[in-house]
């Protein structure tokens, strides 16, 4: 005849049946930080369930003494897979097993095991009594080294469910969803396994045989399988996500709502030179008020301050970021970002600027300007080959002053905020023709393209489109003739100005289009740098097609939609 005792007993090893299936699936995530604590863990319980149903239904002395040390060992594995499980979840790494403070750990238990095993021959675990009860349910009773096991037990489960729950202030969205699930797992089979202890000190409502344990374990390991399949609890990104805050070089700090520090970075403790956590963010950066306003504005903004570590200024630039979570602010990220190097550039640079505009500006344009006057007063009153020498100082006097003004509105473009123009190119290109024209009469110049091609370009687009036609023509030994031409094509307008000269050098455009020069490969002029930047201001495109017929250049720029009013004509516009 089956009794009440025999149905517990199939009832609690059957749970067994739900713990070992997480097994199967936590497998695909084996390499992964935690799965080995969580499999263990789960291993744990389901052998639990299992001694469990067997201390029920086996009424044989020896099979119950068994059984029930196979629950001693079954407590003592779940709790060391917990443990496991939330060392390598909270770490992000996997924990190398073979270490002193690994083996330390396991002293206990394994004590514990072998104690209970050879419990008979020292009665240290269990005493030599035992209670058997009507339905032959056989109960031990606890020799002196049971408190000292039910003390560790408690002690490491405890302990790693706060090391747990101090996760959650710093997490968010997905991974807290992990932790919280985790947490709620373990306490579910922690109050079950009060069972355990609570019925051998202190009064139990059930009858021995009933150990609702397994039970609380279940219903944990059901959460436990939610966050595992529900919410992917071994996948990499919360991992991937904490791993780079913690090696990130930018010091991080998490606040809550009420303004407390959660949560810093290896990078901000360093930095702060404390422990910030659970102090309040205006005692933190007292000193600093600009940021503080910006923390308490609640909005995303940035802000460059200065910190006094040991002895030296550093300059950081400082971001607020508001958490927000379902429609509510639930903290502030800030980050400090070191860019005292930066800082040091720019004012290295800054120098280096005035220092070049004061020499080309002021000492070789003047210098240049006196060779050029005696240089032509010495043609004026020389004869002959002495003329010669006097004009080629001349005229190289004049290319090297020309140079240095378009270096100075190199530098005035790369320095200056860029300003977008709407142009018709098509006046603009036929007011360059005629000008050229009249400079050079040798040089054929024609136009072509629609009647109106409006543009959005930077305002010196007429510097970039003359100095590419002027080239087209200084540099052709011959007669030149250089066309320019307008095709509008889609969201774009291309102005291209080809030539029949003998082209520009492979060299030279392979530095434009690095935006470089070293000692062996360097441009011949700055003319090809201005038009380059005047483009890339405009946010265009330039390119070179260099055949034996001759050089085209195409500057690409975004076509511009204008009306009626709005109309202006693009050679107001271009100066």
């Amino acid at each position: 005849m089956v009794g009440a005792a025999d149905v517990v007993g199939v009832g609690l090893a059957s749970v067994a049946i739900p713990a070992f299936g997480l097994i199967a699936g936590a497998s695909k995530h084996r390499s992964k930080p935690g799965v080995r604590g969580f499999v263990v863990a789960v291993v744990g319980i389901g052998c639990w369930s299992l001694a469990s149903g067997l201390r029920a239904l086996v009424g044989d002395p020896g099979v119950q003494f068994v059984s029930v040390v196979g629950q001693l060992t079954a407590v003592n594995v779940t709790i060391l897979g917990w443990a496991l499980l939330v060392a390598e979840f909270v770490r992000r790494r996997r924990i190398g097993l073979w270490s002193k403070p690994v083996a330390a750990v396991l002293v206990i238990p394994a004590c514990t095991v072998a104690l209970a095993v050879t419990s008979p021959w020292h009665h240290l675990v269990y005493t030599s009594g035992s209670v058997v009860t009507a339905a032959g349910f056989r109960q031990f009773g606890l020799g002196p080294w049971y408190p000292i096991h039910v003390v560790y037990v408690l002690s490491l489960s405890i302990g790693a469910a706060v090391v747990l729950f101090r996760e959650l202030p710093g997490s968010s969205g997905f991974h807290r969803r992990q932790v919280t699930l985790l947490f709620l797992g373990w306490l579910v089979g922690t109050l079950g396994a009060f069972d355990f202890f609570l019925k051998n000190v202190w009064p139990w409502p059930f009858p021995p045989y009933v150990d609702v344990t397994p039970v609380g374990f279940l219903v944990g390991s059901a959460v436990w399988g939610l966050a595992l399949f529900r919410h992917d609890l071994f996948e990499l990104v919360p991992i991937g996500r904490r791993t780079a805050v913690e090696t990130m070089p930018d010091a991080v700090l998490t606040a809550d709502v009420e303004g407390r520090i959660v949560d810093a970075n290896p990078a901000a403790r360093s930095l702060l030179a404390s422990d910030p956590i659970r102090k309040r963010v205006s005692a933190v950066f007292a000193d600093y008020p600009g940021l503080l306003e910006h923390y308490r504005d609640c909005e995303e903004r940035t802000t460059d301050v200065q910190i006094l570590d040991d002895g030296t200024v550093r300059h950081f630039s400082a971001t607020t970021t508001p958490i927000v979570e379902r429609g509510q602010q639930t903290g502030t990220v800030i980050v400090l970002r070191d860019v005292s190097a930066l800082k040091r550039r720019e004012q290295e640079l800054d120098r280096h600027r005035q220092v070049y505009n004061r020499i080309v500006r002021h000492n070789l344009r003047n210098e240049l300007t006196v060779i050029r006057g005696n240089a032509e007063e010495i043609a004026r009153r020389g004869d002959g080959q002495l003329t010669e020498f006097a004009d080629t100082i001349r005229d190289r006097s004049n290319e090297l002053i020309e140079t240095s003004e378009k270096a100075r509105r190199i530098m005035r473009i790369i320095e200056a905020d860029s300003h977008q123009l709407t142009v018709e190119s098509r006046t603009l290109v036929d007011g360059i023709a005629a000008e050229m024209r009249e400079q050079y009469p040798s040089a054929s110049i024609e136009t072509s393209g629609p009647a109106k091609a409006w543009v959005s370009a930077h305002e010196d687009l007429e510097v970039a489109v003359e100095n590419l036609v002027e080239n087209a023509v200084v540099h052709n030994e011959g007669a030149p003739t250089v066309e320019i031409s307008i095709e509008k094509t889609g969201e774009t307008v291309e102005i291209a100005v080809t030539d029949d000269g003998p082209g520009i050098p492979d060299s030279e455009i392979a530095v434009l289009d690095r935006l470089t020069e070293t000692a062996l490969e360097h441009s011949s002029g700055a003319g090809l740098w201005l038009v380059n930047w005047i483009v890339t201001k405009s946010d265009g495109d330039l390119d070179f097609a260099v055949t034996d017929r001759g050089t085209t250049v195409t500057v690409t720029l975004q076509a511009a939609t204008v009306r009626g009013d709005d109309v202006t004509e693009s050679r107001e516009l271009a100066h």
